[in-house]
């Protein structure tokens, strides 16, 4: 680490002070204080303090601290990779993809092992101001370091990233790389990005083959992967990803019977303070399952359970992660918003903005902005006409970068002149037309809310109009029957339980195998004695107002 002499003197002082998993800053500051020369220890030690100071909230001093540290050490991967997470939440994305990408390269071991939160909130913030190119790369790059290996989202997300960059790499040349990458996208939904907008019209051939002409085969093999990863973890890593599809396909009873079970018991402990509570016992995990199995409850017409439901997940968010819970505060909007409760819309709204500004630049722009959206349409749906002009002026200042929120606020308001300039515009800008060509598409979904009722037949009649359908397919196709409706026909969504038998007389047993593969044709219905594990640790549909805080 270092041949300073000065600096020898308080090695032993500086490891004790640097180790563990809180380091104290007081301790930090008197260690850096007999480090006065540019050193490759005080580079370390700079380091440990830039983590501590940015998880206090102290962005200014994080920055400065981090700032010398990457000076001191510009060959380590450990301060670029602290100073990753300081800018992706400190406003400045570009530069954290930078220093990511940086270290990746030095160590790319080290960096495959990243914290997934990060990254996917920085990819999101890339995309949010525009930067679709800077974030491309960066997934292809972690798609290459095995980073992205972990779960079904991230590792099609890498191989959507992988192909557009093949696609830039060769303009007007052979696209058979970016053709042959095409098997290795998993999402569906990643694939129509591809499969309906004219830049990608070479891959449409092999997308067809590939995941059929209604993409219906790769939806079936997307969800058997995600019901792997979720088979083979079962915690809330894995059930989130999974219950956001099942849901997106509108299987309700699949959510609900895989995973309300996993909150059982949870307001069991809501008197006891988080610090006390034993060693495994959630600690706010759930915060990003919660609000889909709420959602999945108010289709069905429960809505009071689905409050209850994140009322007990609250008691389990740690007082020192409270702007996770901003994602709870965003579900409750939503659940008011489904009943057209618009007086319960703006008493959320008002919850969800006051403690975004606690947190600033570490919550996402769009979060804010979908809520606000939201406040605006009910301002707007309770006569509060002049109230709702300002925070419209918000929404649509930011239309060029966060689209769906101005048409949230559009089609609520039920304004289907301003939705269909807004969506002509935004297919001619080709940051926003990958948006714009899937808000086109035509959907199944049924109609099963008061705000479904209230929306639906304005989002039709925007899909539809004319000069909308003209600007869509000057530079896309607008496909002739929806994509991703319903469950696969034979697909079971619920975990198979391991055989207790065998399978014959000379059969090898199978109670150790987490699927069965005789792939039951059964109903919805949860196998008998399912129990979900859980871990002590740790884009979905347009009107969702705040998916995942980042």
């Amino acid at each position: 680490m270092t041949t300073d002499p000065a600096d020898r003197a308080v090695m032993a002082e500086a490891a004790s002070a640097i180790a563990g998993r809180s380091p104290d800053i007081a301790r930090l500051d008197a260690v850096l204080a007999k480090l006065p020369r540019p050193t490759p220890l005080r580079g370390m030690v700079q380091t440990v303090r830039a983590g501590v100071l940015a998880s206090a909230q102290a962005t200014g001093p994080a920055v400065a601290a981090i700032e010398e540290a990457l000076r001191l050490l510009p060959d380590d991967p450990r301060p670029k990779l602290v100073a990753t997470g300081i800018y992706t939440f400190s406003g400045s994305p570009q530069r954290a993809a930078d220093l990511l990408l940086q270290a990746s390269r030095l160590a790319p071991e080290m960096t495959r092992h990243f914290d997934r939160y990060v990254v996917m909130a920085l990819t999101g913030r890339l995309t949010e101001i525009g930067d679709r190119s800077r974030a491309d790369r960066l997934n292809a790059r972690l798609g290459e370091i095995g980073f992205s290996s972990g779960l079904a989202p991230e590792r099609s997300t890498a191989a959507l990233s992988r192909t557009r960059e093949a696609m830039r790499m060769s303009p007007g040349a052979s696209t058979d790389e970016a053709a042959n990458l095409v098997t290795t996208i998993g999402d569906p939904d990643d694939l129509l990005t591809l499969y309906i907008d004219r830049r990608y019209t070479p891959l449409w051939p092999r997308i067809a083959e590939w995941a059929g002409a209604d993409l219906a085969a790769q939806s079936r093999r997307y969800l058997d992967e995600l019901r792997g990863d979720w088979a083979a973890a079962a915690d809330f890593d894995t059930a989130t990803p999974y219950a956001r599809r099942l849901s997106r396909l509108e299987a309700y009873p699949a959510v609900l019977g895989l995973f309300l079970p996993m909150f059982d018991g949870i307001g069991t402990r809501a008197a006891v303070p988080v610090e006390a509570r034993a060693a495994g016992a959630p600690r706010g995990e759930g915060v990003f399952l919660a609000p889909i199995v709420a959602r999945a409850l108010a289709h069905q017409g429960r809505y009071d359970e689905a409050r209850a439901l994140l009322a007990r997940v609250a008691t389990t968010v740690p007082p020192d992660d409270q702007g996770n819970g901003l994602n709870l505060d965003g579900a409750y909007l939503q659940l008011a918003a489904m009943e057209t409760d618009w007086p319960q819309v703006l008493t959320r709204a008002d919850v969800f903005l006051d403690r975004a500004k606690r947190y600033g630049s570490n919550v996402n722009r769009a979060s804010v902005l979908l809520v606000k959206a939201w406040q605006a349409c009910a301002l707007t749906r309770t006569g509060q006409s002049a109230a709702a002009e300002p925070v419209t002026a918000d929404v649509l200042l930011d239309e060029a970068l966060v689209p769906g929120a101005a048409m949230q606020m559009y089609v609520c308001r039920g304004d289907q002149a301003a939705a269909r300039a807004l969506v002509i515009r935004r297919l001619a800008d080709e940051t926003t037309r990958d948006w714009a060509l899937r808000y086109v598409q035509p959907t199944g979904s049924a109609t099963t809310t008061p705000l479904d009722r209230l929306t639906d037949p304005v989002d039709g009649a925007v899909r539809t109009a004319p000069d909308v359908v003209a600007a869509a397919t000057r530079v896309g196709r607008i496909l002739p029957n929806p994509v991703s409706v319903g469950l696969p026909q034979e697909f079971d969504p619920f975990r198979l339980q391991p055989r207790t038998t065998p399978l014959d007389a000379n059969a090898v047993w199978a109670a150790a195998t987490p699927i069965d593969l005789s792939r039951r044709t059964a109903s919805l219905a949860p196998a008998p004695n399912r129990s979900a594990r859980r871990i002590p640790t740790r884009q979905a549909r347009r009107r969702s107002p705040a998916r995942r805080v980042r």
